[in-house]
């Protein structure tokens, strides 16, 4: 038998028909569309005073709201993310609701909705349209609306934009304090990141082949490690999993003894990280490369947080986009997920 080839293939445009690598490359205009696009809206009808602060969404529009709760984890405002049906019995009137959706028809978010509307929180629509565009208008409810993307654009590829608008309209509600300068900076910061970002994700997707990738962050950045899991998942319809520090030294670790699996373990160390987390880092490294499981640690750089945070981002969605190459496979398709949603079939709020 003729031996596989995974080298990168030259006519690769024939398996992203979409172009889902210019997409990628352009999250950096991204930032700044979804920071001013917020500008355009009246938030008058949800300005207040709020102990509490709920974002609801699923896939792309969750992991938003995820890094959003991870990027203001030093301020006071409290911010929970909903990735379900329902919201927690502690949700009343004095939580501010954002309900994202990108192409407004995700049922969760929808049922989520009717139930904030319901118990008398102040709710924000940040969708493109959909039934959520049409419940937020019945109600009188404000709606962001995000820019519509050409057929074959991936919600997930917008998660940058929702995440920008969302901070946006907590700098204007005044429950956060504004983060413009290095919002406006990012663009020229993560532009001069994206060529070594590229080659490093072309490298490391060489290291992926017929592997399980196992993504590890501290705690304070799950979220970035989640949107890696997941680009795996869809882009390169590859299992992946992701875990966090130190918990994973509790548990986890004892999963090393007795490897029955093909893995490579990428381990995103922040220096924003506790240095016990670090030492935990690399001192695991070397149990994983000892156990056999081959293992990268990247150490992730930037002018500020928010550069760490979308020049890790953009990272992994490049090499998951690579990976997906490698293995000849479109990395905009998701069919498993449209055919579930019609057997599921439709959705009665």
């Amino acid at each position: 038998m003729p031996k596989e080839n995974f080298s990168l293939p030259e006519d690769y445009h024939k398996f992203d028909p979409e172009n889902m690598r210019r997409t990628i490359l352009e999250i950096p205009l991204q930032a700044e569309q979804g920071y001013k696009l917020v500008e355009a809206f009246d938030l008058s009808k949800v300005k207040g005073k709020y102990a509490s602060v709920v974002i609801t969404g699923m896939g792309g529009s969750s992991i938003a709201g995820l890094l959003l709760q991870s990027f203001l984890a030093d301020g006071k405002l409290y911010i929970h993310v909903i990735q379900d049906y329902s919201l927690p019995n502690w949700v009343d009137k004095h939580t501010l609701v954002m309900a994202c959706s990108y192409s407004g028809n995700t049922e969760e978010t929808l049922s989520t909705f009717k139930e904030a509307r319901r118990r008398g929180c102040k709710v924000i629509a940040i969708t493109t349209g959909g039934k959520l565009e049409e419940y937020a208008k019945v109600s009188r409810t404000p709606i962001i609306t995000l820019p519509k993307f050409p057929t074959g654009f991936q919600p997930r590829a917008a998660m940058a934009i929702e995440f920008f608008a969302m901070l946006r309209i907590l700098e204007r509600l005044r429950l956060v304090e504004s983060r413009a300068r290095d919002v406006f900076r990012l663009k020229q910061d993560l532009k001069a990141q994206l060529q070594s970002l590229e080659k490093n994700a072309i490298l490391l997707s060489e290291k992926l082949v017929h592997k399980t990738p196992l993504i590890y962050t501290s705690r304070r950045f799950r979220p970035i490690g989640y949107r890696w899991k997941c680009q795996f998942n869809e882009n390169t319809k590859v299992m992946a999993f992701n875990n966090v520090f130190p918990e994973m030294n509790h548990n986890e670790i004892e999963g090393y003894e007795d490897v029955r699996g093909n893995y490579h373990a990428i381990l995103l160390k922040f220096d924003k990280d506790h240095r016990r987390i670090q030492k935990r880092m690399s001192l695991m490294k070397e149990i994983m490369l000892r156990k056999g499981i081959s293992a990268t640690e990247i150490g992730i750089r930037g002018l500020s947080l928010l550069s760490k945070m979308f020049s890790a981002i953009i990272l992994g969605d490049l090499t998951s986009y690579y990976l997906a190459l490698r293995l000849r496979t479109n990395p905009s398709d998701v069919k498993l997920i449209e055919d579930f949603k019609k057997k599921l079939g439709p959705y009665v709020a």
